[in-house]
Order: C-alpha cells, then structure tokens, then sequence
C-alpha cells in the first residue's frame, strides 16, 4: 500500500483537533450559555446535512440527558417546515456546516433570523457564507481539511456539540461536570485507540475487503456512529453500506445478509446481549462479522474479526472513541480498491448540486 493520502494524516490530527477546538471556543460557549440563560430561552434547534447532521446525531443522548429545553434535531431539507409555534423569538437555532456554503443550510440560517429565533452558525470556516448570515458563529478549529470525506472536522464538530449540550444544561444538574472532564480526557484517548487499532486493522484488512457489502451497526450514541462510519467507507470506497441501530438491524434487515456482507456491530458494555443475538443470526445467514469494542468485553457468539478500543468511555462519549476506527477503516479499505480517498470521483458532481450558486469549498477556494 504505497500511496499515502492527506485522509490518514486527518484522522491522526482529529484528536489535537478536537482539542484545540474545545479550548477556542470554550468562553464562547459559556457567554452563549449566560445569554440564552438571561433570554429565557424554551428550546433548541440544531440543524445540518450529511456528516453535520451524524455529528448532531452522535451529541443528541447528551442533550437528551442534560437540557432542561426541549431539543429538536432537524435536517436541513426539512427545516423550512417548521411551524411557527417551535421556530419563534423563543429559540435557538444551531445551523451546522463545516464548510458554511451548504446551501440548505445557509437557508435554514436565514429562516431562522427572519422568525426572530437566535441564530448560531457552527463551522470550520469564519469567512463561511454561513458565518457572516449568523448572530455568532462558533468555529471549530481543525485547520484545513483538503479532503472530500471529512474525518477531523467530524470530530471537532462532535466534541463542540457535546460541550454546548453540556453548558446549555441546568445548572442544578451535577452530571456536567463528570461528562466535561471525559470530555476533555477523550483526545488523548482517542489518540491512543487509534495507535491500537491501526496495525490491527491493517493485519486483518485483506480479509476485510473481500466483502462486497456492508452493514454497521450501534446503540444509544453509537448509532450516530453507524451512520457515519457507513458515510465514510461508502462515499470513499464506493462500497455499499448500510447503516442502522443493532436492534434496528435484528428486526427485519438482517434478513437480507448473506456471505457477501461483512457486520461491523459497536460493542460497548452493555450492548453484549443485543450483539450476541445479532452475530448468531447474521452468521447463520452466511455473513461474517468485525466487532468494534471496548476491551474486556467478552461475547457468547464469537465474531469473526475483533478490533478493540485502547479503553473505555461513557456511553455518551462513545463517538468519539470509536468513529475513529471507521474513520481508519474507510481510508484503508479505499486505498486497497487503487482508488483515492481524498478526492472521489463522485466529488466534482455532488459539489455542484449541494453547494450553494457560485460558492466553494474553503479549500478549494482561488486565492
């Protein structure tokens, strides 16, 4: 394998990415936190597309645990569809975007200023059409990301949801605290799983990608996880990939697998029972199986192949343990198909059609 891609080299830089992004904008975050507190805020809205809407996805169970406002996780396709009654001067509206040019999302920006909701712009870019439209835009620090599959930006833009679900929360609930300081260990963390799994990944990729089809699966916040993993391999590799909750997956889709398909459950504690039940079946349909897991987690059903995570995390903060194995899984699996990870040959159409007229990707601008 001897093409090296700017994509490995992204997926090493997420966990410093991650931290250098929760650092800038931590007073940010806090003087956001004091003015919503000080509006009287009712609910929040959070809305993007593509890996934007998956990052929203793998953050939700922490603003589902600790908002004392009522959360809505909207697409952005779906966004003009909010009726006046959720989208007034009593919300906020998180518009996701790395680039900022998404020009659903710019809209959804936009939608929100005119029904008087306070509108935060979250990107990678501060010159982002997105950017300029919002009150205030928190921008992740990745730094430049010349890749169509986006693996570091995901992770920043994850870790800075999380944050913001956690300053947004009551201040009478002490579970904050407890999440801000995993929050803040997960880069280093990160760091060392990715060290792990990488040269494990590469012994057993051979057998890997002799499959033509794929499955990804996971709970709780892992499912956000399922989804962009599956993202990742099938946008790089042009593997097919589908993605759904474990339970999701066991009741109905699994009927569909056969020695074809390779399942890629996430495992975390927990999860044992479900993950059992799903390889038992999926097997004796003919299907092989990679388990992503935690370490010391035993199964009945013995996977196929095993990676496993450098150590454990809440349930909550799983994503950013464990996405960036698929992260690694995607690049590899794609530069073993002679193909290039950075620049699909899919990407020149699907920028036109998504971007906003005449907009560009931050690094593919013309300086």
């Amino acid at each position: 394998m001897p093409d090296r891609y700017h994509m490995i080299d992204y997926i090493h830089e997420g966990p410093e990415a991650l931290r250098r992004t929760l650092e800038a904008n931590e007073r940010p975050v806090q003087d956001l936190a004091e003015a919503m507190a000080r509006r009287g805020i009712e609910r929040v809205i959070l809305t993007g597309i593509g890996s934007s809407h998956t990052a929203m996805t793998m953050a939700a169970p922490l603003w589902a645990a600790h908002s004392r406002r009522m959360v809505h996780f909207v697409e952005s396709a779906e966004f003009a569809s909010l009726p006046a009654h959720i989208l007034n001067d009593q919300a906020l509206v998180f518009s996701v975007s790395r680039s900022g040019e998404r020009g659903l999302v710019v809209d959804s920006i936009q939608r929100a200023r005119q029904a008087g909701a306070v509108s935060v712009a979250i990107t990678g870019s501060a010159e982002s059409l997105l950017a300029k439209q919002a009150q205030q835009a928190l921008v992740t620090s990745e730094g430049p990301e010349i890749t169509f599959p986006k693996t570091k930006s995901v992770i920043a833009t994850t870790g800075l949801l999380m944050r913001l679900a956690l300053a947004l929360g009551s201040r009478d609930d002490p579970g904050p605290s407890g999440h801000l300081g995993e929050l803040k260990a997960a880069p280093a963390a990160m760091a060392r799983t990715i060290e792990a799994v990488e040269p494990d990944l590469l012994r057993l990729l051979p057998e890997i990608t002799r499959h033509n089809l794929v499955a990804v699966s996971g709970s709780g916040a892992n499912f956000g996880v399922a989804l962009e993993g599956a993202m990742k391999i099938q946008e790089a590799s042009f593997v097919p990939v589908y993605a759904n909750s474990t339970d999701g997956l066991i009741n109905g889709p699994v009927g569909a697998l056969n020695d074809k398909w390779l399942v890629i459950p996430l495992v975390r504690t927990g999860d044992e029972q479900l993950t059992a039940q799903l390889l038992k079946i999926a097997h004796g349909f003919g299907a092989h199986s990679l388990v992503v897991t935690e370490p010391g987690i035993t199964l009945t059903e013995k996977p196929t192949y095993c990676l496993r995570l450098a150590g454990r995390a809440d349930a909550a903060l799983a994503p950013l343990h464990f996405l960036p194995v698929l992260q690694l899984l995607a690049y590899y699996w794609t530069v073993s198909r002679g193909m290039n990870p950075d620049a699909p040959a899919s990407m020149t159409a699907i920028l036109e059609a998504i971007l906003a007229p005449g907009r560009q990707e931050p690094e593919l601008r013309k300086k």
